[in-house]
């Protein structure tokens, strides 16, 4: 999951997020969002369902109970806690975008995933089918969480960039794909039958073609988003003109991966600047764009 996530904040390039805020996320999901999410659990299936009842000993009687639960139940709950953490997140001056709901959605998910998954492997270590296990639930159930959560964020995400405020309809846009590809995985894996549960990885695999076609189209949007920006500081004179392409090619030093990263922070940040609502926030934006300006002129010219 570690690996995961770290591939997911590389991909970020124009605007790699903060790690600290990175694990702020993964340890909500996997503290937080499953500690609630066990209890809740617990006592939905004892409710519905019966004390010490699972899919491998659950009586036909029960069988759609149990379904209930853990296919519609307990998705619902899981999804709400995971996305809670976005109440905190959506206030913060980094979540600007698209993409950062799918970096922050993700790694949420695999905090989930990950402690949920620890959980899974001790309570199964005497199985036959223990790597089988391992495998399954690392690279699809634990994916699943990653997708879903970031499926619910990347809506926040998109509401946030295009109106500033994020309207509350964005919030049940990403909430009903998230907790419907969740229901799906669930109920899917549920099954006995072999092709049922084919579908349901497959299920899984279709979800992240999609969320990794949409991140693609948002990084392709953040290229054009940022070029516009550095046109507009080269024709204010706070950039040289030749550094409008910089963060789009590769670097052959260090100081060109600078120049090209404080560029990128500047687009980022003037496009933040136009989002905030806040006096006190707007002046502590106009502040760090002017700190990176600065920054800018005072580095040695690149011979570019």
């Amino acid at each position: 999951m570690a690996l995961f996530i770290y591939i997911v904040r590389r991909l970020d390039k124009y605007d790699p997020e903060p790690f600290w805020l990175l694990m702020f996320h993964f340890a909500w999901g996997g503290i937080i969002a499953v500690g609630a999410a066990s209890v809740i659990n617990a006592q939905a299936l004892g409710f519905f369902v019966g004390e010490g009842i699972t899919p491998s000993n659950v009586t036909p009687e029960k069988r759609l109970a149990l379904l209930f639960v853990v296919a519609c139940l307990g998705p619902i709950v899981e999804e709400l806690l995971k996305a809670s953490v976005f109440g905190i997140s959506t206030r913060l001056r980094e979540f600007n975008n698209l993409t950062d709901g799918i970096v922050y959605g993700s790694a949420v998910g695999f905090g989930f995933g990950t402690v949920e998954n620890l959980v899974y492997f001790i309570q199964n270590a005497a199985t036959d089918n223990w790597v089988q296990l391992v495998i399954n639930r690392t690279f699809f159930s634990g994916m699943m969480h990653a997708l879903s959560s970031a499926t619910f964020a990347a809506f926040l995400g998109y509401g946030r960039f295009k109106y500033g405020d994020i309207p509350w309809r964005f919030a049940v846009y990403g909430f009903v794909p998230a907790a419907l590809l969740h229901m799906a995985w669930n109920y899917f894996i549920m099954s006995n039958v072999t092709s049922v549960n084919i579908i349901g990885f497959s299920v899984v695999v279709l979800a992240f073609g999609g969320l990794c076609f949409t991140f693609a189209r948002s990084m392709k949007y953040e290229h054009i988003y940022i070029r516009e920006e550095l046109v507009d500081e080269a024709r204010l004179g706070n950039i040289p003109q030749e550094y409008i392409d910089l963060p789009f090619r590769d670097h052959t030093s260090g100081e060109e991966y600078l120049v090209a990263l404080i560029c990128s922070q500047i687009a980022f940040e003037r496009i933040t600047n136009r989002q905030l609502r806040s006096p006190h926030q707007i002046e502590r934006s106009n502040k760090i764009l002017d700190a990176l300006r600065k920054k800018i002129k005072v580095l040695p010219p690149l011979q570019t």
